[in-house]
C-alpha cells in the first residue's frame, strides 16, 4: 500500500503552505524579545524584593532581639531592686519588732502578715507576668509598713513632756554637691529612711538615716525647689511655679509641669497628689502622672486677705493646711474644700512655714519665729516643744523643713546662717 507524503492529501492532492510574511515574523520576534525582557525584569525585581524583604526582616529581628535583651535587663534590674527593698523591709521589721516587745500581747501584731506578703512578692517574681503586678505587691507591702502605727491601733502612747533626744547634727554649708545651701523642704523615704533635702540651688541632696551624704539630684529645670514628695518609684519636687518628676532609681528627670501661680506644699493619698496654691486659697489635684484633674477652693470662715498657704498634709479624710497671717494657722478641710476644724490658734505659734504629721496624727511644726519645734495633738493641745535660738547642736537659728518617719524620728533643717540637718527621737 502506497503512503502519502507529508505535503500530499490522499483525497485532494498536495497541500502548499503559505509562507509567513517577513513583517509579521519580525513583529513576532520583537514580541518574544519584549516578553523575555519583561520576564527578566520580573525575575530581577523579584530577587531584589526578596533581598530587601530578607534585609528588612533581619533588621526587625535584630531590633526585636535588642528590645528583648533590654527588657530582660530592665526586669533583672527591677528584680534586684525589689530584692533590696525586701532586705530593707526585713531590717525595718526587726526594728519594729523591738517596739512590740513591751506591748499588751492581746493587741494584734501587724508584723505577722509581713513574711507572708514577702513570700507572695517572691512568688510573683519567679513567673512570667507583667511586672506591674510585682510593683503592686511591693506597694502593698510598703503600705502595710507605713500603717503599722496608724491612729486606729494606738499602739504607741505619746504622753505629755515626752523627752526629745538629739540623734545627730550635721553642718556643711556650700554650693557644691553634698553641701547644704539655704535648704527648705524635707522628705523621708519610707523604705530605707533616706532623707531628701530641697536645696535652694537647683538641687536635692540625699542623706542616709545617719546623716551621711549619699548622692545629689539636680537638673536646671528644677529652679528653687521647696518641697519633696516620694511616691512609689518617683520623686516629685515642688518648685516655686513648677513640679518636676524624677525616677527614683535612675535620678533622671521624667517630666515637669509649669504653673502661672506660685505653689506651696505637696502631699498625696492613695490615688492623687495635692499641691497647695500659695496665694489662691486653693489646692491643685493631680494624678501620679501629673495630669491635672481639678482645683479645690478652700472655704473658711476667716478673712482671706493676706492669708497664704505655706504647707499641706493629708489624712484619710482631711486636708490639713498651714496658713501665714491667719487667726488659726493650722486648719483642717474636707477633700471637697469645706472647713471641718480650726485646730491651732495663732497665740500658740509665732511663724510656721512647714509642718508634718506622724502616724498618730500628731502635728509637728517648725516654728521659725521662736526657733522651736512644737508637737501638738490632733485636737490642738501642745504636747511638747524643744530647741531654742542658737548654733548649738539641738537648737535652731532659722527653721526650714521638717519631716517624721514611722519610727517617730524627727528630721529638721536649719537654713540661712547655719545650714544643717538634725535628727531627733521622741520615743
Amino acid at each position: 500500500m502506497a503512503t502519502a507524503s507529508i505535503n500530499e492529501n490522499p483525497v485532494c492532492g498536495p497541500v502548499n503552505l503559505m509562507p509567513v510574511p517577513n513583517k509579521l515574523q519580525d513583529r513576532m520576534n520583537t514580541l518574544r524579545e519584549v516578553i523575555d525582557s519583561k520576564k527578566s525584569l520580573v525575575r530581577r525585581v523579584s530577587e531584589e524584593m526578596k533581598e530587601l524583604i530578607e534585609d528588612k526582616a533581619h533588621l526587625i529581628i535584630g531590633e526585636l532581639e535588642g528590645i528583648w535583651d533590654e527588657a530582660n535587663q530592665r526586669m533583672n534590674k527591677r528584680r534586684n531592686e525589689i530584692n533590696k527593698q525586701i532586705e530593707e523591709i526585713n531590717k525595718r521589721k526587726s526594728e519594729l519588732e523591738k517596739l512590740f516587745q513591751d506591748l499588751d500581747p492581746s493587741l494584734p501584731n501587724p508584723l505577722d502578715k509581713i513574711p507572708e506578703a514577702i513570700e507572695s512578692v517572691k512568688r510573683e517574681m519567679n513567673i512570667d507576668i507583667p511586672f506591674i503586678k510585682v510593683n503592686c505587691k511591693v506597694r502593698e507591702l510598703r503600705e502595710s509598713i507605713n500603717t503599722l502605727f496608724s491612729c486606729d491601733q494606738r499602739i504607741v502612747k505619746f504622753e505629755e513632756n515626752t523627752p526629745i533626744q538629739l540623734k545627730w547634727s550635721s553642718c556643711d554649708r556650700g554650693k557644691q554637691d553634698n553641701q547644704l545651701y539655704n535648704p527648705y523642704g524635707i522628705a523621708i523615704d519610707s523604705i530605707n529612711d533616706d532623707i531628701y533635702v530641697a536645696n535652694s540651688i537647683h538641687r536635692v541632696e540625699i542623706f542616709s538615716r545617719n546623716g551621711e551624704w549619699v548622692k545629689t539630684l539636680k537638673d536646671e529645670v528644677m529652679a528653687c525647689p521647696e518641697n519633696i514628695l516620694i511616691l512609689h518609684d518617683s520623686i516629685f519636687v515642688q518648685c516655686v511655679k513648677r513640679i518636676v518628676r524624677f525616677n527614683k532609681s535612675t535620678l533622671k528627670m521624667e517630666s515637669h509641669k509649669t504653673y502661672e501661680y506660685r505653689l506651696s506644699g505637696i502631699c498625696n493619698d492613695n490615688t492623687h497628689i495635692y499641691v497647695g496654691e500659695y496665694r489662691n486659697m486653693k489646692l491643685t489635684v493631680l494624678t501620679s502622672e501629673m495630669n491635672e484633674e481639678k482645683r479645690i477652693s478652700l472655704i473658711t470662715q476667716f478673712k482671706q486677705d493676706n492669708t497664704f498657704i505655706t504647707d499641706i498634709s493629708l489624712t484619710k479624710d482631711e486636708v490639713y493646711v498651714c496658713f501665714i497671717d491667719s487667726d488659726y494657722p493650722i486648719q483642717a478641710f474636707s477633700k471637697q474644700g469645706r472647713l471641718t476644724r480650726c485646730i491651732i490658734h495663732k497665740d500658740m505659734l509665732n511663724k510656721v512655714w512647714y509642718f508634718c504629721m506622724d502616724q498618730q496624727l500628731n502635728i509637728i511644726l517648725a516654728d521659725r519665729g521662736c526657733s522651736q519645734v512644737k508637737i501638738f495633738s490632733n485636737e490642738g493641745k501642745l504636747i511638747t516643744k524643744f530647741g531654742k535660738g542658737g548654733p548649738a547642736p539641738g537648737d535652731f537659728t532659722y527653721l526650714g523643713g521638717i519631716a517624721v518617719n514611722d519610727l517617730f524620728n524627727i528630721v529638721a533643717v536649719d537654713c540661712k546662717d547655719h545650714n544643717r540637718l538634725q535628727a531627733f527621737s521622741y520615743l
